[in-house]
């Protein structure tokens, strides 16, 4: 598990920003970022975390679940029931969403 200050030094190196164009985007200055990625920052704001993971186009929560502060566990009450709807095309939504309807059909009709 990374460390916070690792995480998001590693995000922002993988999508080629400096550490000024990171403090620029999200209005803090690069010797910030700096104290955060070394650590000496220990706990920024929630804002500033939420700003950092947007710039380098992650969520949040994959910061506190890789920085430790959270597990899966602590987010499963909030997960949707059906995991991956997200990578499904408005055409495979509809299929999907109408073959819960038939399932749903059925077991009404069994009901009855």
């Amino acid at each position: 598990m990374l460390e916070l200050g690792q995480l998001i030094k590693e995000k922002r190196e993988n999508l080629g920003l400096s550490q000024k164009a990171l403090g620029d985007a999200i209005g803090i200055s690069d010797s910030e970022i700096q104290r955060i990625e070394n650590g000496l920052r220990k706990t920024p704001s929630w804002d500033n975390l939420c700003k950092i993971a947007q710039t380098l186009k992650f969520h949040p929560f994959e910061i506190l679940l890789n920085a430790g502060y959270i597990t899966e566990d602590d987010l499963a009450p909030y997960q949707p029931p059906i995991k991956n709807l997200d990578d499904l095309s408005a055409e495979e939504l509809k299929l999907a969403q109408a073959f819960v309807d038939f399932i749903i059909f059925q077991r009404n009709a069994k009901l009855k």
